[in-house]
């Protein structure tokens, strides 16, 4: 696996346990309704949590979806900050990560390349 696919993989998962506690704290702190509020601004990344766990095997789509899922992060994050959620910047700033590095040619190669024992293609 490629360095920028690996760092996106890993980032993903640091990303979600980060914001799993802010979430915690933020409603031990806070109130239920308001970490309910900033657990759905990072609805996205909790999608995006799973799919890492298809980097290594997965094909193109499962790039181009966590691309996508980044991108509506990014937009969700955007409005959690414009609405007064806290927490709202770590998903931001990972998510612009993200797209970053599986855009990378590299990281394309990598989920674009031939697997072992698939069949050919046309059968």
């Amino acid at each position: 696996m490629p360095g920028s696919v690996r760092a996106a993989q890993i980032l993903i998962w640091v990303m979600a346990g980060l914001v799993m506690l802010v979430v915690v704290i933020w409603g031990a702190g806070v109130g239920a309704e308001d970490a309910g509020r900033l657990f759905a601004t990072n609805l996205m990344g909790w999608v995006l949590f799973v799919l890492a766990f298809r980097y290594g095997t997965g094909g193109n789509g499962v790039r181009v979806a966590s691309i996508v899922l980044a991108s509506v992060q990014i937009v969700m994050s955007l409005g959690g900050i414009a609405q007064g959620n806290g927490g709202g910047g770590l998903p931001l700033f990972g998510a612009i990560a993200i797209v970053v590095l599986l855009n990378q040619s590299v990281a394309a190669q990598w989920f674009k390349r031939p697997r072992a024992g698939g069949l050919p293609y046309g059968q």
